[in-house]
């Protein structure tokens, strides 16, 4: 066993977790600026590696560049930054504020909670994921991230106030009793 330093831990190949493959951690080890060539020799998938790299993207907060070379000699994956979900997040809500006025948004949570309410009088049960395509469905013509913001907030607020009960990802109306 070695005590290691902090220049020399970062200097390590880390692999990932599972059966990680060698393409998958030279791009998960690659820093801001570093690119790597993927020849053909090594790599055995059927999908490019840029579906590889998405996946990397989307699970380990890092942007990359990919893309093919001329001649099919192999695939160049340059890594470009970090994404920060908390100014995504912050971003994509002032836009959805200020793509829809207040009165539509407030007109559209009516019709969503009269939709819903139809929706669960009928089947008595209902998983949330299925109403929510189905509130999408019907609302085509609304942006579908407002529809699923204001799912979410009649939901909450049908619980909070005793109309439905949320247990297992499934919502249903309770029996009462007086």
């Amino acid at each position: 066993m070695k005590k290691l330093t902090s220049d020399e831990y970062d200097q390590l190949p880390i692999r990932g977790k599972g059966r990680s493959s060698n393409v998958f951690n030279s791009i998960v080890n690659l820093q801001i600026g570093e690119a790597l060539l993927i020849e053909q020799k090594d790599w055995k998938r059927k999908a490019s590696p840029s579906t590889l790299v998405r996946y990397i993207e989307k699970n380990h907060d890092m942007r990359f560049t990919c893309g093919s070379l001329a001649g099919g000699g192999g695939w160049a994956v340059r890594r470009i930054g970090e994404i920060k979900k908390e100014a995504l997040h912050k971003e994509a809500a002032k836009t959805i504020e200020n793509n829809i006025p207040g009165a539509e948004r407030l007109q559209l949570k009516s019709d969503l909670v009269v939709f819903y309410l139809g929706r669960m009088a009928f089947h008595k049960i209902e998983r949330i994921e299925d109403s929510i395509k189905a509130s999408v469905g019907h609302f085509w013509k609304s942006d579908s991230s407002i529809v699923k913001e204001l799912f979410y907030e009649i939901i909450k607020s049908l619980e909070e106030q005793g109309h439905i009960v949320i247990e297992n990802e499934k919502t249903y109306i309770p029996l009462r009793r007086n």
